[in-house]
């Protein structure tokens, strides 16, 4: 995910109509007219305030309160201008008001001169709307008055000043007297309203500065760094003002709220703490808008009372994408990193499957769903680089299970199920044939091994020539791999891949070889399909390499992930291709890709680049490997002079075309 942060500063230059801030480029917020009537909240930290009514130390730009609501506002009465501004302690209200008497009795009725703040704050899901009034005193009858729900309002001040032909209104509302404010200081919304009564009891008009008075239909009041990210990158890109998606809750920080929210193809962070308040975060998702982000959502994964970001996403066109599970974590450096990402639904030409996705706190289901069109026989898409791959209607496996630890997801088993998968019948047209045109007719799909097909005095023999202990194999299906035409169990058992069936060796012996990772937790998906074209499936294992960088590439962790394929060979498993798909190192991320197609001799495996995420041809740390290293074929990078690799069936291995 690209990443840019701005930071925002603002010095008092209101004398001069200016707010000045510096990012990357100037902007200036105070000095362009209010769009619309959008009330653009100014920072007051550090100022000297005094509620006097005296209004120097405030900007002479106001928003105009243009709408009349009710009554007539003919001749200039009543007309009236506000300012908002903050600080770290409270909301300031600042009005001009002309309007030829002020209509107050000492009971502050709802029929007497008064301005109305309307003050929505993002709960729940949802808006809590306070409507807060402000009532300038009558000289020498009655004070001014701060009011919610018909009471004073704890710890408000305010103070009426004339000036020619009308008054002036300062109110200092405490954060303190808005118990939904204590943490939430983001994604507010306001309008202003101004009561006009003739007399007490005779209201003449109404103004302000929006109809709508409740929640989500209030115009925005955006803060200092809100401002900056709609100037700096909402208009600055030509998107929507309004985003797609948005969610909130603390990602960061002291406990202040912050809102996560998603402007066209940018994941985007603002608050009032975030990043000391002076900055913004917003990172490229790698979708073209934000109708391809389906899921936006907060769950603390981790147990550290801090919430992650849950996105669900398409990747690709309407007609033909990936879709993506991602799960960000934000470091302590204030920009979010990818702790965990997995494909769960995939849409092509002839159909689509969606896999159901769970994620509640530090636990992530990923399930068997939706699906229509797809086709064993047919289906020959991409095996995504650098996570694992959407589950399958024929796949054996029915679930797929992660659990946080450390600081990522990591497997946490699989449940089996009879794949339910209706056939689909060979497409219109001749039925292709081994050769050219595709491989031998394909073994039947995995599937989970049946009691008779459990073989489990075989599979004893192998824990006891191995020495390994009890547990269950963390993959374990069938299918047929070698010997006659009937299944094979094949499994993984830690990082041992075995082989072993009835018509294999006799149904009295196994075979096996150790998949060449570090650790099992490391093996992120096994499979098997018949890439040779003899008829008899080869398993196909994706898995993840760690290794440490040399001090001078900073002595980080490096992943490497690789796509392993194994053979029957006689009685013996080989290896019989091994590719790296991906790197990564922390956040930043080469993702390749591999592609199945018919070969001269079976499948042919085509390496192909992909997208490279935090890294440029400039910054990337590594040499561009052009030969097998460390084993494995070298990872084609985005801007390499190469678009593809690929590799056919030489009889015992694939060997580069």
């Amino acid at each position: 995910m690209n990443a840019a942060a701005f930071r925002i500063r603002f010095r008092s230059e209101w004398k001069r109509g200016v707010v000045a801030g510096a990012a990357l480029a100037a902007f200036s917020i105070g000095a362009r007219p209010c769009e619309a009537a959008v009330i653009h909240a100014e920072p007051m930290q550090g100022e000297k305030i005094r509620i006097d009514g005296d209004l120097r130390e405030w900007p002479s730009r106001m928003t105009e309160l243009s709408e009349t609501l009710s009554g007539s506002a003919s001749g200039g009465d009543p007309k009236a201008s506000v300012v908002i501004g903050y600080d770290d302690t409270a909301l300031y209200v600042v009005l001009k008001v002309v309007d030829g008497k002020i209509a107050r009795t000492a009971s502050a009725g709802a029929s007497e001169d008064h301005a109305t703040l309307s003050l929505a704050i993002p709960q729940g899901g949802g808006y809590t709307t306070r409507d807060i009034e402000l009532y300038p005193g009558s000289p020498g009858k009655s004070a001014g008055a701060v009011k919610l729900k018909g009471a004073a309002l704890k710890g408000a001040k305010l103070v009426e000043a004339p000036i020619d032909k009308g008054y002036t209104i300062e109110a200092q509302i405490p954060w303190s007297a808005l118990p939904e404010t204590a943490k939430v200081r983001v994604g507010l919304r306001a309008a202003v309203r101004f009561t006009d009564a003739d007399s007490p009891g005779s209201v003449k008009a109404v103004i302000g500065t929006s109809s709508n008075k409740v929640g989500r239909g209030l115009p925005p009041l955006p803060f200092s760094t809100e401002q900056g990210l709609q100037t700096l990158l909402v208009k600055d890109k030509g998107l929507s003002p309004n985003p797609t998606r948005e969610a909130y809750g603390n990602v960061s920080g002291d406990g202040m709220v912050e809102r996560v929210a998603v402007y066209g193809p940018y994941l985007t962070i603002v608050g009032p703490r975030f990043r000391g308040g002076t900055e913004f975060y917003f990172g490229e998702l790698g979708t073209d808008s934000g109708s391809q982000v389906t899921r936006l959502e907060l769950e603390d994964c981790d147990g550290d009372g801090l919430s992650e970001i849950v996105i669900q996403k398409r990747v690709g066109s309407k007609d033909e994408y990936r879709e993506i599970l991602q799960i960000m974590k934000v470091g302590r450096d204030d920009s979010p990193f990818a702790a965990f990402q997995h494909e769960v639904g995939i849409k092509t030409k002839d159909g689509y499957a969606a896999n159901s996705v769970s994620v509640k706190g530090g636990s992530i289901e990923i399930s068997q769903g939706k699906y229509d069109g797809l086709d064993p026989a047919t289906y020959s898409e991409l095996l995504p680089s650098g996570m694992g791959a959407v589950l399958l209607p024929w796949e054996s496996t029915k679930t797929r299970s992660f659990k946080w630890e450390g600081d990522t997801f990591k497997p946490a088993g699989e449940a089996s199920w009879t794949p339910k998968v209706a056939k689909q019948g060979p497409k219109a047209g001749p039925k292709p044939k081994s050769g050219k045109a595709a491989a031998a007719d394909q073994p039947p799909p995995p599937r989970p091994p049946s009691a008779d097909e459990l073989l489990d005095r075989v599979y004893a023999l192998y824990k006891k020539d191995r020495g390994v202990g009890g547990g269950k194999p963390r993959f374990d299906f069938v299918t047929d791999v070698a010997g006659d035409s009937g299944p094979e169990r094949v499994l993984v058992h830690d990082k041992d891949l075995l082989v072993f069936g009835k018509g294999f060796r006799a149904g009295t012996s196994y075979a096996f070889i150790t998949i060449g990772v570090g650790e099992g937790k490391d093996i992120l998906d096994v499979t098997a399909r018949d890439l040779s074209g003899d008829g008899k499936a080869e398993i196909i294992v994706r898995g993840v390499l760690h290794a440490k960088a040399s001090q001078a590439l900073g002595g980080d962790m490096v992943d490497r992930y690789a796509l392993f394929v194994y053979s029957i060979q006689g009685d013996a498993l080989a290896r019989v291709f091994a590719a790296e798909t991906g790197r990564a190192v922390g956040k930043d991320r080469i993702l390749g890709s591999v592609a199945f197609s018919p070969g001269e001799k079976g499948t042919r495996i085509e390496l192909r680049p992909g997208r490279a995420l935090g890294w440029s041809e400039k910054t990337y740390p590594f040499p561009e490997d052009s030969t097998a290293a460390g084993g494995l074929e070298p990872l084609l990078l985005p801007w390499s002079s190469a678009n593809h690799r690929r590799y056919g069936w030489n009889g015992s291995a694939f060997a580069g075309e």
